[in-house]
């Protein structure tokens, strides 16, 4: 399959040192101006607002300095993906450890991650999920670790079965994120289309994907990351990376985030239990990342940090 990076012209980098674009739209009230705005400490511009509506992504943002970084970085490496490397389906402790993990906790409770989210969804937000997004080096990976290095085009919608389909996720990189070792790509304004997804049964994951000719090259952009940055992105927004063609694996954290009046099952993604030992009909346990569950409904739990 071809491989997103290999779009040539249409790819747009986006860098932390480059300022936000501005869109075209003026004349909208500040985020900042309302109730809510003031007890946020991170909010998001009118702009950049403007801008997640429209292109289905926002950022890159700096969740924490690459100092910090590297210190949770190593105790992530050490605690989670060595040992998960040991099991026969790594993907069971990789995914949900901000139930039982502080340092992943921590990343995704981070008032600038939380406060961005809060200011397009609302001040009621629940994490329902996080999982670890792991490429090793291509030319160390083999058997299914290959395939899974590149991850094609899709959906997330076409993947999860929430009602109403409702949640921002968040990809924050844990390494440095670039071209050259599979990071991130959004199709802009993808998100507003329900893209035919092909079904591939000998991918090692991602079994429906989009094919690349659907997808016009002007609209790809590229996030290369420095580690402790993140972005947003909408639940269907249409998104990939190409392979990891360097020496050293590439790591990213996404915690995905939605409000109480969403109903949230198991992990339709797999047949078995996942990590928190949730069956695919059952409530998931969720954590509260601000305000209150003002339905009652969902299974709340501590959170570790």
């Amino acid at each position: 399959m071809e491989r997103p990076a290999d779009h040539g012209r249409g790819l747009h980098r986006y860098r932390a040192r480059r300022p936000v674009l501005r869109h075209r739209h003026q004349g909208l009230p500040p985020v900042s101006g309302g109730s809510l705005g003031e007890q946020l400490r991170f909010p998001l511009g009118a702009a950049e607002v403007e801008a997640y509506h429209c292109d289905g992504v926002v950022g890159p943002f700096r969740l924490v300095s690459p100092d910090q970084m590297a210190s949770m970085r190593e105790r992530i490496v050490d605690e989670i993906v060595v040992p998960g490397a040991q099991l026969d389906d790594p993907h069971v402790d990789y995914h949900d450890r901000h139930l039982d993990h502080e340092t992943v906790c921590r990343l995704c409770r981070g008032p600038e991650l939380v406060d961005r989210v809060a200011s397009l969804l609302g001040p009621d937000l629940l994490i329902w999920r996080s999982n670890f997004q792991i490429k090793q080096p291509l030319a160390e990976a083999t058997g299914d670790e290959q395939r899974y290095t590149e991850v094609p085009w899709h959906q997330d919608g076409a993947h999860f079965d929430l009602l109403p389909p409702v949640w921002v996720s968040a990809w924050i990189a844990i390494t440095e994120a670039t071209l050259d070792n599979g990071c991130l790509q959004v199709v802009r304004g993808s998100h507003t289309s329900t893209f035919h997804h092909d079904v591939d049964g000998t991918r090692h994951s991602f079994h429906q994907a989009v094919p690349t000719d659907a997808i016009d090259p002007d609209d790809i952009r590229v996030f290369e990351l420095e580690p402790g940055e993140f972005v947003l992105f909408a639940e269907n927004a249409l998104h990939g990376s190409g392979p990891n063609r360097t020496g050293q694996p590439r790591i990213g954290l996404s915690p995905r985030v939605t409000v109480p009046f969403v109903r949230v099952t198991g992990n339709p993604l797999y047949a078995g239990l996942d990590r928190a030992r949730h069956a695919p009909d059952e409530p998931r346990e969720m954590g509260l990342l601000r305000g209150q569950d003002y339905t009652g409904r969902h299974h709340l739990v501590s959170l570790p940090c």
